[in-house]
């Protein structure tokens, strides 16, 4: 498997940037620590193919963006190609944020075998087949949109990072073009066949080296080969060659090709070269993936890259550097990383660095740190800085991302933010009061009836039957009938015969299947009247919630049909006139052309023909850019586009001189003028040829230049000014003032000539104002200059006056002009503004106050209202004007209120109400105008409008009541003396039903109501009572002085009584007195006060018996061992025992009143109170009616673990939480140190075997002893490093994973010692032990063998990267056994025939167990040996080696083996496992 190199994996891990190296099909090679933060994953390089897909909802910049995240890597990899793409990322927490994402192909792997036949045994066997890599920087953008850098500038920096790659080269390499030309060439290649300079070998064909073979190198994408070359000075050397195709990069078609050469021995092994730094080179064809790997992610990089030597000397930047900081790149190279630090950081930053290097401490390298850095020109600017080093070369790499226009974009962003958070607090209070509001207005049933009635619309209410139950007015109006008439009829009475023959039919379908067909829904039908006529109608149905009823608009067309009619023959008229305007038109002696909203021509005359030379056809359908230069011509859309976003007309409406382009290509001067067509969105211009007229006006102006004439001209623009100027020479002395100067501070000008400039400061500025001019000549730092700030100046009479002062420098006189405006107007304008403001706060308090009233009303209204201010914003609409346009509430907040005005009415209407604000002249506002309004779907339709203003804020209200739906139609009240008798018939049958005595009274304290209830309470009759004073029903000693509680409360609004619920005495006719709770609430309309009275008397004498109980369940509670706690639902204790205060320490009276969290560590007791909400709002159990082992918190701060045991207990009606804490602190401690020591020992002997850790433990000093006879065994994976190749970390893992387990088994069942795993070698030994050694041979081969039978058990499982095979070596003999080091340890063997074992297995057979003569003598006769002759062993020489082929069932020792499985636990496991794969 190719892995970037520790170069390439130091960039990303050193950027700031969430960076990933992928392969097409979705595996992810690599990923730095930022990626994995970003999408909250801990294991990002394990995601399987694909799984990465869900990390962005959305791509745009892209030109298919429905295309899958796949498709976009394939299309980049055919097209080689580099991406930017914005989207929204998803991280695993379910968060969405928006991501810039920049994709760039680095790497191309062969596809195929290499097509050279390889000599040596490492070439044997052919790689898998790979794909393109791809490098994903993404990184997250804050909502204000970020620009990234554009790919033509990255792509200019590849030259310099490829001649930093080459510099650094370790190996002899040359880059040749697709024509086999030599263009570079790396120092050691010139070395290599003995050429003193690298020059002397480029620009020759590679031919000169190869020997006439270069075309074989060129023509394919990888090829490699050894073949026989010759040097300078004609001496033959043995090289092998490889060649790797460089893919094209953007803007260069040629592809080259990189090809390496390398020395290689007789036999074929490459010889180890080491390069001028003492590295190992790496392998062959490397470099220039990873010269194309490191060149696509600089390419891609947002941010500035350094990589410098451990001397901080800089080696490499990129084009990103240079922008950001100012110097070139030849500045930076060679020089200190202490040139972009600011002078306090750069002082000791050498220091840092060195103590670094001595102590291997790291406080920077590895992180991310935001610092501030130092720009050329001086100017600093905060940053983020991430810096790593690069394990082989030592370089440090660092990645700086410029933080300011982040901070501005946050800091904006926030506040934004908070008024957001503001605007949508208060839309949401408005909302619930204007909610609750409306259903009291629902409640009401006149105002209900007045609102239909009030309707345009004819109303239907019928039942399940189809029979009438209410109509409104208008209805009758419209058909001719009466509400009585209506009432009780079959609503089938207003259709036509044909269709009120099966209305009917059509209910009966709708109960049975609840199919909606109408209702919900607006239809077009024709409707019947009384006297037999028929009307076009729309028809609205909706069903009630409880489903009983079903209510129906009708709005007739007849006056809707009749005016498309008329709009039909205006259609016909303009069609005919059309051929009459384009005679006109072509008869004009300027050219014409009209076009639409995209620019495109949609009409020409023949004049327009012969100026430019294109005919009519060759125009039309073409973009107007056309006819423009080419400047001109490549923004012209951006300016109709800012046109119809904006309504602000730069060139509609006026004449403006421009240059045209013919069809030749020439140009010529022309005078352009513009109109736009009213209503239709056309834009006619006319062009008049102005190149006579322009030859003569050249001609003139050369005549009258003179440098007088200049003078002139400038003093009177100067002296035009709006604003105060001044000249002034580096001595602060004055050169010149216009008479603007004169006016604002009242000296003349010869009083101002020769002056020094502070003549015009308060003297607290005048002093040290030359100090300052000097300061700027010494340093050169602009403070002022090039700035404007506001100050305050000195005119002579000595008065001052705020303005603002804006400085510049003139470049060759260095004079410096400075323009003074006065702000005495704008700052009473602003404190106008401000009176205003706080005018219109307190407007806006007194609207919130009545906001729920006045929505609750305004969407009650039957006409469409909206609010705008004076700009013409929409700043309110009732539900009424969504219903009648069609578009949201949300959709009209904020939009011009042009929006519902047909085109020609809309471009007008803001320059009307300009005019109104300006003269004040009232034309539509206090009347009502008939005009034609525009819905959201383009239809018009005819209204009246009545505008009024609001006097305090300038609001303008407006109502809008369609006439399509009825112009006669005028709203009719009913009766009020029948309504109002009703409603107050159902208000006092409420009250007398209520179980509660109820008063109403008024200011005076005087009864106006009483309800029957308080009758039966108090014993005096409803006469009785109406007309008294409320404190007949109240004890002498409060009745006394009743009266002046009220009138405190009338005078000072404090309200004590009102609003609560209070437990008073009440007094009966009789004289008995009896306890009630007395709630009173206060009417905000008419004023009057509401009291409900419960008698208690009931209850009190039930809590008197609760009571009792009570105090004996408290006694009992006493008695008990643990703690009791008793809380209420909001976590308040109502009871304790004393076995609490023993435990906790605190008193029966001290826990009382107090939350439950004050037993709990701070951490619990915080998020308590909201634990138990989450309990009352979900009924969720986590901890009621079990037993949790929590920690709890004693009076002195102290903690101890404790057993916790909730329940709840429903008191009345009223929730109770018990919990009972038992004290397990002494128990806990014991447990702890069992557990502690059971996993201590459980971890040692999984590390060690048993003896030797129980030796350990005894004797804590090294064990090192001697073994004569030990048997050693080591397997190793065929083709792993191929394999493994094209697999993923994670599929990797999870193989070794499975097969080592499955031998972690058969190490149990044989009671054998498992090493180590090193990489895919796993290494296992017999047990070095007296009792075992003579028996440990036999035990290692039955091992070996069903080592065997678990790989083709993992085998038949269908693993998804194919099947594998193993290597076995089996050697025995004397080893040194121990254990090594304090930390992590580790019981190995060394010895010689560890390495004679090592060797059995590198030279052994795939599928084979090859083993040494003594593992043959030692193993016995059971077992199953063939000779496979004799090898070369390094270190040992000539070996007779044998192959383990099989073994019989045991005999004499089979005893000794049942024992072992039987004493072992684990034995028997493993022998489990064993058995059911080796039935599979």
């Amino acid at each position: 498997m190719w892995s970037p190199p520790e170069f390439l994996k130091s960039l990303l891990d050193g950027s700031s940037d969430a960076s990933l190296i992928c392969q097409s099909n979705g595996v992810i090679w690599h990923a730095n620590e930022p990626a994995r933060l970003m999408f909250n994953t801990h294991d990002p390089q394990g995601v399987a193919i694909g799984t990465y897909l869900s990390f962005f909802d959305s791509l745009n910049k892209i030109e298919n963006p429905r295309l899958s995240w796949g498709d976009v890597i394939s299309a980049t990899s055919f097209r080689n190609e580099r991406k930017n793409a914005d989207g929204v990322g998803t991280n695993a927490a379910g968060d969405r944020f928006p991501v810039a994402i920049s994709i760039v192909r680095i790497q191309q792997q062969n596809s195929s075998t290499n097509s050279g036949q390889a000599t040596s045994s490492e070439y044997q066997e052919a790689p898998e087949g790979f794909d393109y890599l791809f490098c994903l920087y993404i990184r997250k953008m804050i909502p204000a949109r970020m620009e990234l850098s554009s790919l033509e500038e990255k792509v200019a920096r590849y030259s310099a990072t490829r001649d930093a790659i080459l510099r650094s080269s370790d190996q002899a390499l040359a880059v040749v073009d697709s024509a086999g030309i030599i263009r570079e060439v790396s120092s050691d290649l010139a070395e290599m066949f003995g050429y003193e300079d690298e020059n002397q070998l480029t620009n020759r064909h590679i031919d000169f080296l190869l020997q006439g073979k270069g075309s074989h190198y060129l023509e394919k994408e990888l090829s490699s080969a050894e073949v026989q070359l010759v040097k300078k000075n004609g001496v033959q050397i043995n090289v092998r060659v490889v060649s790797s195709m460089i893919p094209p990069t953007e803007g260069a078609s040629d592809i080259g090709t990189a090809i390496t050469f390398k020395m290689v021995s007789k036999k074929g092994n490459p010889q180890c070269q080491e390069n001028r730094n003492g590295h190992n080179s790496y392998a062959s064809g490397e470099l220039p993936k990873t010269k194309n790997a490191t060149a696509g992610i600089l390419d891609a990089s947002f941010d500035s890259l350094f990589v410098m030597t451990e001397q901080c000397t800089i080696e490499m930047v990129n084009k990103t550097s240079c922008d950001m900081f100012g110097w070139t790149e030849e500045e930076f190279i060679g020089q200190n990383i202490r040139m972009i630090m600011t002078s306090e950081v750069a002082t000791n930053h050498d220091d840092y660095v060195s103590r670094y290097l001595e102590t291997g401490i790291k406080k920077m390298m590895g992180t991310q740190r935001e610092v501030v850095a130092q720009r050329k020109d001086g100017s600093t600017f905060p940053c983020v800085l991430g810096l790593s080093k690069c394990k082989e070369s030592g370089l440090i790499c660092g990645f700086i991302r410029d933080l300011t226009s982040e901070k501005k974009s946050q800091a904006v962003i926030l506040e934004k933010e908070r008024e957001l958070f503001n605007k949508e607090t208060q839309l949401i209070k408005k909302h619930t009061e204007a909610k609750t509001i409306l259903n009291d207005l629902v409640k009401n049933q006149s105002v209900v009836m007045g609102i239909l009635d009030a309707s345009f619309h004819s109303l239907f209410v019928i039942d399940d039957h189809c029979i009438i139950h209410m109509v409104n007015k208008k209805s009758c109006e419209d058909f001719g009938w009466t509400k009585e008439e209506f009432l009780g009829r079959n609503i089938s009475m207003i259709m036509t015969p044909d269709v009120a023959a099966n209305h009917d039919q059509f209910m009966k379908n709708y109960l049975s299947t609840g199919i909606k067909k109408m209702i919900g829904t607006q239809r077009q039908v024709t409707a019947r009247r009384k006297d037999g006529s028929t009307f076009p109608c729309t028809l609205g149905l909706s069903e009630t919630p409880n489903g009983e009823f079903y209510c129906g608009f009708i709005r007739d067309l007849t006056q809707q049909k009749k005016s498309e009619s008329e709009m039909l023959e205006k259609n016909k008229e303009l069609i005919r006139n059309e051929s009459l305007v384009r005679g006109i038109l072509d008869a004009s002696s300027h050219a014409l052309f009209v076009i639409d909203e995209r620019c495109t021509i949609k009409m020409v005359n023949d004049r327009s023909c012969e100026v430019f030379g294109w005919t009519k056809e060759e125009f039309l359908g073409n973009n107007i850019n056309m006819i423009m230069p080419a400047h001109i011509a490549m923004h012209h859309d951006q300016y109709m586009k800012n046109f119809l976003k904006t309504g602000i007309k730069k060139m509609i409406g006026t004449q403006r001189e421009v240059t045209a382009c013919r069809k030749d290509g020439t140009t010529f001067p022309c005078m352009l003028d513009l109109s736009e067509a009213k209503g239709s969105g056309l834009i006619c211009g006319f062009i008049r040829d102005r190149t006579n007229q322009k030859v003569a006006e050249m001609a003139l102006a050369k005549k009258n230049k003179s440098l007088q004439e200049k003078q002139d001209i400038m003093a009177g623009i100067l002296d035009a000014s709006f604003h105060a100027l001044f000249v002034i020479n580096e001595k602060c002395i004055i050169q010149m003032v216009n008479e603007k100067s004169c006016v604002v501070f009242g000296w003349r000008k010869d009083e101002f000539i020769g002056k020094n400039i502070n003549m015009i400061m308060p003297s607290d500025i005048a002093v040290h104002h030359d100090q300052y001019m000097k300061q700027y000549l010494e340093t050169g730092v602009k403070r002022m200059i090039g700035t404007q700030r506001e100050v305050t100046a000195q005119r002579k009479d000595g008065t001052t006056f705020p303005c603002v002062l804006g400085l510049s420098e003139t470049q060759q006189s260095g004079m410096i002009c400075g323009f003074i405006r006065d702000l005495t107007e704008e700052k009473a304008h602003e404190a106008k503004i401000i009176e205003k403001q706080l005018a219109a706060e307190k407007l806006s308090c007194d609207l919130e106050a009545n906001q729920g009233i006045i929505m609750g009303i305004l969407d009650a209204a039957f006409h469409a209202l909206f609010v705008i201010d004076e700009k013409c914003i929409i700043h309110m609409v009732n539900k009424r004007s969504c219903d009648v346009f069609g578009w949201t509430k949300e959709e009209f907040i904020g939009k011009n209120i042009k929006m519902i005005m047909p085109a020609h009415v809309a471009v007008n209407h803001d320059q009307y109400m300009k005019h109104y604000l300006d003269t004040g002249i009232k034309k539509m506002i206090g009347t009502q105008r008939e005009l034609t309004a525009c819905r959201k779907d383009g239809t018009t339709f005819p209204c009246v409008l009545g505008l009024s203003e609001t006097p305090q804020s300038g609001m303008i209200c407006g109502f809008i009541r369609d006439l399509t739906k009825d112009k006669a139609a005028q709203a009719a009240m009913m009766t009020k003396n029948r309504e109002l008798q009703m409603h107050q018939n159902l208000i006092m049958s409420i009250l007398d039903a209520s179980f509660h005595a109820l008063f109403v009274i008024n200011e005076q304290c005087i009864i106006q109501m009483v309800n029957a209830k308080s009758v039966d309470v108090f014993g005096w009759t409803k006469e009785e009572f109406i007309g008294q004073n409320i404190k007949m029903i109240m004890p002498p000693a409060i009745a006394d002085s009743h009266d002046s509680y009220v009138k405190h409360y009338l005078d000072t609004g404090i309200k004590k009584m009102i609003g609560t619920l209070r437990e008073v005495t009440a007094y009966r006719k009789d004289g008995s007195t009896f306890p009630c709770r007395l709630g009173l609430a206060e009417t905000k309309e008419s004023g009057l006060i509401c009291g409900f009275i419960h008698d208690l008397t009931e209850e009190k004498a039930a809590e008197a018996e609760i009571l009792a109980k009570k105090r004996l369940a408290e006694k009992i509670i006493d008695a008990a061992f643990d703690s009791l706690f008793v809380i209420s639902e909001r976590g308040i204790i109502e009871m304790v025992n004393r076995a609490s205060t023993t435990v906790f320490g605190w008193s029966q009276e001290e826990f009382i009143g107090q939350n439950i969290s004050m037993i709990m560590p701070t951490v619990h007791a915080e998020n308590h109170d909201d634990y138990l909400k989450r309990y009352l709002k979900t009924g969720f159990k986590k901890m009621m009616g079990k037993e949790r082992e929590v920690e709890a918190r004693r009076k002195d701060g102290s903690t101890f673990s404790c057993i916790l045991g909730m329940s709840e207990v429903d008191n009345g009606g009223t929730k109770q939480f018990v919990g009972f804490i038992r004290d397990v602190t002494l128990q806990k401690s014991l447990l702890l140190a069992q557990a502690e020591r059971e996993a201590s020992d459980s971890l040692l002997f999984n590390i060690l075997p048993e003896h030797i850790a129980r030796r350990l433990k005894q004797d804590p000093s090294h064990i090192a002893d001697l073994y004569n006879n030990t048997t050693i065994l080591f397997a190793d994976i065929v083709g792993f490093t191929d394999r493994t190749s094209v697999m993923s970390p994670h599929d990797v893992v999870m193989m070794l994973n499975d097969i080592f387990s499955r031998f972690d088994y058969l190490v149990d069942v044989y009671d054998l010692n498992k090493v180590k795993t090193i990489g895919d070698c796993y290494m296992v030994t017999s047990i070095p032990t007296d009792e075992l050694e003579n028996d440990g041979c036999s035990r290692v081969c039955r091992f070996a063998l069903d080592m065997f039978k678990a790989v083709r058990a993992f085998n038949n499982t269908g693993p998804r990267h194919g099947q594998i095979n193993f290597r076995i070596g089996i050697a025995t003999g004397q080893v040194v056994a121990g254990v090594v080091g304090t930390k992590r340890f580790l019981f190995d063997m060394w010895g010689d025939a560890v390495n004679v074992a090592a060797r059995m297995e590198q030279s052994g057979l795939a599928g084979q167990i090859q083993v040494t003569k003594e593992v043959v003598e030692s193993a016995g006769p059971d077992f199953n040996f063939e000779r496979r002759g004799t090898l070369t062993i390094k270190g040992k020489g000539p070996m007779e080696v044998f192959i383990l082929k099989s073994a019989q069932e045991p005999s004499g020792r089979h005893s000794e083996l049942d024992r072992r499985k039987s004493n072992s636990s684990r034995a028997l496991r493993a022998f489990s496992m064993l058995d059911n794969y080796h039935d599979s």
